[in-house]
């Protein structure tokens, strides 16, 4: 008798034991926003933190996420974060670049050889360089996401080389880099809001624009466009940030639970990412646009006419030092 209850108490020691021990976090509600449609790898990486979050803090934390620009314009997100309105967002380096201006480095054209120096210069000591210009202007960056890098679509006229540019109208997102480069290779840029661009390139008020794949088969840009130019000349960099003031005033275990979480997140949605784009052009390629892609010859006038951007909107003494960091961690002169 005395050997069945021991046995009895044993086991419910070992039920006890066996149940997830969840730190002492406060109730909390957390929204994150987002511009992706749902199902994208942004959205496969918010739900996925979403998932994390809840699950690692017992239910005591809940994530609400807000896609597809529900919550208004990637501007005004990043507004509300940074105003404490909402608590989180993941936004385009590029729209980011108004609030800090070294951010818009991440997206200067024909700088970053591959994706994977370009991960592992921004996850080491050059990206917590970067990121810590951010928290002097209130913003907390946990990571870089992946868009994958940015292909040409055109009406009208195949890219082969910077002078097929001349007079032609491409569209670009709120940012003075872009509105340059697309200057110096003899276009004339048009800043559209993304969530108009698809009309605006119906209605024929741009003849073109730049996007990873993903955007331009889930937004189904082929449809008004003629040509796709497999360029790779930029890298569409999303940020996830919070307000620093509101991070800074969650507990320590909070904190940590945020970082870990959004490190497993933002690794699935590289992972996603990466693994969407075949799909992702093959559907392309079933429409009627033409797909071709920049010969080396192509790729280098190319960059002969940006490298002088990275030098001009390397503006700051701070900026400079971190341009260099960056050609000398991927092995550029």
């Amino acid at each position: 008798m005395k050997k069945v209850l021991f046995l009895a108490a044993a086991a419910a020691i070992c039920v006890f034991c066996a149940l997830p021990a969840f730190a002492d976090y406060p109730a909390m509600n957390i929204r994150l926003s987002h511009n992706q449609p749902i199902d994208s790898p942004e959205d496969v990486g918010a739900q996925r933190f979403k998932e994390l979050m809840e699950e690692k803090s017992g239910g005591k934390i809940t994530v609400e996420v807000f896609p597809q620009m529900q919550l208004g314009s990637m501007r005004e997100q990043t507004e509300m974060v940074q105003m404490g309105t909402i608590e989180m967002s993941i936004q385009p380096t590029a729209v980011l670049m108004p609030f800090v201006e070294e951010f818009q480095i991440i997206d200067f054209p024909f700088l970053w050889p591959t994706r994977e120096e370009l991960y592992r210069v921004m996850d080491g000591e050059v990206g917590k360089k970067f990121y810590a210009y951010g928290e002097k202007r209130g913003f907390k960056t946990l990571g870089l996401w992946s868009g994958g890098f940015k292909q040409f679509t055109t009406k009208g006229k195949q890219i082969h080389s910077p002078e097929d540019f001349k007079g032609m109208k491409m569209r670009v997102m709120p940012s003075p880099l872009l509105v340059e480069q697309y200057q110096a290779w003899g276009a004339n840029p048009v800043p559209i809001e993304y969530a108009e661009l698809y009309n605006a390139l119906q209605q024929n008020i741009v003849d073109g624009e730049e996007n990873p794949l993903q955007s331009i088969a889930m937004n189904r840009f082929y449809e008004v466009q003629d040509y796709l130019t497999l360029s790779s000349h930029g890298f569409f960099g999303y940020l996830f940030f919070t307000g620093l003031d509101w991070f800074n005033r969650q507990a320590p275990e909070v904190q940590a639970l945020i970082v870990e979480c959004e490190k497993e997140a933002r690794d699935l949605e590289r992972k996603t990412q990466a693994e969407n784009e075949s799909g992702f052009l093959d559907q392309i390629k079933q429409s009627k646009i033409v797909v071709n892609e920049l010969t080396s010859e192509g790729r280098q006038a190319f960059a002969d006419v940006s490298r002088p951007l990275h030098e001009k909107f390397a503006k700051t003494d701070a900026m400079k030092a971190l341009l260099k960091d960056i050609y000398e961690a991927t092995g550029q002169k």
